[in-house]
Parts: C-alpha cells; sequence; structure tokens
C-alpha cells in the first residue's frame, strides 16, 4: 500500500547552530496521525545512512523518522530533527 500525504499539511524543519544549515521536511500522511520527515542526504553531500529500502520522495529525500501525532509544531519537530542529527553524528 503506498503513502499518501495531504498536500494541505507540511513542516519545513531546520537545524541552523553551530555553523552548520540542515533543513527536513514533514509531510503529514493523508489518513493516519503520523508525519514523516524526509532528508535529502545527496542536497548535502553526505553518505546516505537510511536503511536500503527505505521510502523515498523526489524533492524531499529519504524518510528518516516519523512523529507519530495529529498536530505538529516547528518547535517539537525541529526539536526531534536535532536530536536525530545528533544521535548521527551529522552535527
Amino acid at each position: 500500500m503506498d503513502i499518501l500525504y495531504d498536500d494541505r499539511y507540511h513542516l519545513h524543519l531546520g537545524y541552523y547552530g553551530n555553523n552548520f544549515d540542515y533543513e527536513s521536511i514533514a509531510l503529514k500522511r493523508k489518513l493516519e496521525d503520523v508525519w514523516d520527515i524526509f532528508f535529502d542526504f545527496k542536497q548535502y553531500r553526505l553518505r546516505d545512512i537510511s536503511p536500503e529500502n527505505e521510502l523515498s520522495l523526489d524533492g524531499f529525500g529519504k524518510r528518516i523518522f516519523s512523529i507519530h501525532n495529529k498536530e505538529l509544531t516547528y518547535d517539537i519537530g525541529a526539536q526531534k530533527f536535532e536530536q536525530w542529527l545528533s544521535l548521527h553524528k551529522i552535527i
């Protein structure tokens, strides 16, 4: 089954601390209270550390994690993105 995303809902998430400038995009699933976070490894010339079969979308990159919640604020999304970057030693 393909995942459908709601065109009305997306959120740009960024990390700009310590001279870094990384952005990801959160897309809201249509039929679920889930936001999938995508990161374009190629854009930042980083080695793709996501699983080989992970969902990839042209223009968005690969899904790096999901947040299970009906609504997502920038602050919460950016905090989770920063945690992911730190966990994977990108920052």
